[in-house]
C-alpha cells in the first residue's frame, strides 16, 4: 500500500508576500544602520565644531579682559607714580630728605625706554582672523561682529598711545647714559636727587605732569570700552565667568601634578641674580635670595644675600609659602676689587650698604607675616617645576625652579 506522506513547506510561503517583507526589513535595517552611523558621526563632528567654536570665543573673551585689566592697571600705577611726582616737587627744597626709593619711582616714572611701548600680542586675533571655518562653528554673527570691532579698536588704541604727546615720557635714554658716564668720569654714584631736580624745572617735563588728568580719563575710559565688549560678548555666547575662568585654568595646566613628594630637596632658579630654595620634608623651607650691586667705588659688584623661612604646603594644584616674620642678610665682598688709594671710599660705601641691611633686617621684623600662592607643576622628568603668578598680581608671569643635583 503506498502511503503518501506530505512534508511541510519549511521556509516557503503560500506567496511571495513573505519573502518580500524579509528583503524589506533587511534593507531598512541597513539604511537604519548606514544612516545612525552616518548621522552619529555627523552629529559628533557638529558637536566637536560647537565646542571648538565656544573655545575659540573663550580665548576671543580672555584676550579683551586682559587688555581691559592692563589699562586699569597701567592707569593704577600711573596715578601712584603722579602722586609721588607731585610730593617730590612739593617738597623740592628739601629733596635730599625723601626716601631713594620714591626719587627712583619718580624718575621711572619720567624716563623713557625704548622698546616698552604699548605692544599688541597677536596670537589670538591671527587665530580667530585667519580662518573662516572657526566664524562658522561660533554660528554667531553678532559675536563676530564684536571681536572684530575689539581688534580693529585696539590697533587704533595703541597707535594713538604710541604717537600721542599725553604719553611720551619726556626723559630720554641719551640723558641717563649722560648721568652714568659723568658718574665714572668723577669717581662718584650717579646723583638721582641732583639731576631728579634738575628735570622738574624743565618746561616738557612739567608739562607730562600737568597731562595727567588726559592720560587717566584714556586709559580708564579704554578700558570700560573694553570690559562693556568682554560682557557683550559674553552675553552673546551665553558664556558666565565661572565658565570662562575654568576654561582659563585648564588652558594654563601644564606639566603634571606637583606632590609633597616631589617638590622636597633644592632648587634654584637660572637667572643672573640666582635664588635658591630649600623645601624640607618637615614642611619648612628657607630661601636665599642674591642681590649684586655695582659702585663706581669699585670693580665687580657687590653680593648682598638674603635668607628667609617659613613653612610650605601643596592644596590642590597651589604651592602656599608661609613666610616667618624677619630675615637675615649676607654682604660678601669676595667679587669686588679695587685700588688702595680707594679704600677709605669703598669702606665707606660697604659700611652704607651694612648700614641699610641691618636696618632692613629691623624692619623685616615689624612686617606682617606674608603669604605667597602660586598655581605650581612639575615636568616628567622631576626636575624642572613651573610656577604660575595669580591673574590679578602686577606683571604676572611664570617661572621655573630646576632642582639642584
Amino acid at each position: 500500500m503506498n502511503v503518501k506522506v506530505k512534508m511541510p513547506h519549511l521556509g516557503k510561503s503560500k506567496n511571495g508576500n513573505h519573502v518580500t517583507r524579509e528583503i524589506l526589513l533587511s534593507v531598512i535595517g541597513t539604511t537604519i544602520s548606514i544612516l545612525l552611523t552616518f548621522g552619529t558621526a555627523d552629529l559628533i563632528e557638529r558637536n566637536q565644531r560647537k565646542t571648538e567654536g565656544r573655545e575659540v570665543a573663550m580665548m576671543v573673551i580672555h584676550d579683551i579682559d586682559l587688555y581691559a585689566e592692563t589699562f586699569r592697571n597701567d592707569a593704577e600705577e600711573s596715578a601712584k607714580n603722579h602722586d609721588l611726582a607731585m610730593y617730590v616737587l612739593e617738597h623740592i627744597d628739601s629733596i635730599e630728605k625723601i626716601p631713594y626709593d620714591t626719587i627712583q619711582a619718580v624718575i621711572d616714572y619720567l624716563y623713557y625706554v625704548e622698546g616698552n611701548e604699548y605692544r599688541i600680542d597677536e596670537n589670538i586675533e591671527k587665530t580667530f582672523q585667519s580662518n573662516q571655518e572657526i566664524w562658522k562653528s561660533i554660528d554667531a554673527p553678532s559675536f563676530i561682529d564684536e571681536a572684530r570691532a575689539f581688534f580693529h579698536n585696539r590697533r587704533l588704541t595703541f597707535q594713538m598711545l604710541n604717537t600721542s604727546p599725553h604719553f611720551r615720557k619726556p626723559v630720554n635714554q641719551e640723558e641717563i647714559r649722560q648721568l652714568f658716564a659723568t658718574a665714572v668720569k668723577t669717581g662718584k654714584d650717579v646723583d638721582w636727587y641732583g639731576f631728579l631736580r634738575k628735570k622738574l624745572q624743565d618746561e616738557n617735563v612739567l608739562l607730562y605732569i600737568r597731562f595727567h588728568d588726559n592720560r587717566q580719563n584714556d586709559l580708564n575710559a579704554t578700558a570700560d570700552n573694553y570690559q562693556d565688549m568682554s560682557n557683550r560678548c559674553k552675553f552673546i555666547m551665553n558664556i558666565t565667568d565661572e565658565e570662562l575662568q575654568a576654561f582659563v585654568d585648564k588652558r594654563k595646566r601644564t606639566g603634571e601634578k606637583l606632590t609633597d613628594k616631589k617638590l622636597v630637596g633644592q632648587w634654584t632658579t637660572q637667572s643672573e641674580e640666582p635664588q635658591i630654595f630649600e623645601f624640607n620634608s618637615d614642611h619648612t623651607f628657607k630661601q636665599l635670595v642674591e642681590r649684586r650691586f655695582p659702585s663706581s667705588a669699585f670693580h665687580g659688584r657687590l653680593k648682598v644675600i638674603y635668607t628667609y623661612s617659613g613653612r610650605w604646603e601643596i592644596k590642590e594644584d597651589s604651592l602656599y609659602r608661609y613666610f616667618n616674620a624677619g630675615c637675615d642678610v649676607k654682604i660678601d665682598r669676595s667679587s669686588i676689587t679695587y685700588s688702595p688709594e680707594k679704600r677709605d671710599n669703598v669702606e665707606q660705601v660697604l659700611k652704607q650698604y651694612e648700614e641699610a641691611a641691618a636696618s632692613m633686617v629691623e624692619q623685616s621684623k615689624k612686617q606682617p607675616l606674608e603669604t605667597k600662592v602660586r598655581a605650581a607643576a612639575i615636568d616628567r622628568s622631576g626636575n624642572k617645576v613651573e610656577l604660575t603668578d595669580p591673574e590679578d598680581m602686577p606683571n604676572a608671569r611664570n617661572s621655573y625652579l630646576i632642582r639642584k643635583k
